[in-house]
């Protein structure tokens, strides 16, 4: 089984590709995809989704994973 985790952002989107055999895991690619901080918003999400698209096409995962965004004050 092959799977993509997301790591979900606006600038810096994050992402690993992994294939699962009988438990054992092997790291196939993994990078990031970043927006210029300027862009529009609208702009930022149609980049972001056309990229997804692109590693979706290109490595044909099984299944997907989006982390869970959550938000902390430091």
């Amino acid at each position: 089984m092959r799977i993509l985790g997301i790591d979900p952002g606006l600038a810096t989107i994050g992402y690993g590709i992994v294939d699962e055999d009988a438990g054992a895991l092997r790291l196939v690619s993994y990078g990031i995809v970043t927006t210029p901080a300027g862009m529009p918003l609208p702009s930022r999400l149609q980049a972001i989704f056309a990229d997804v698209q692109t590693l979706i096409a290109s490595y044909h995962p099984d299944a997907v994973a989006v982390e869970e965004l959550f938000f902390r004050r430091n």
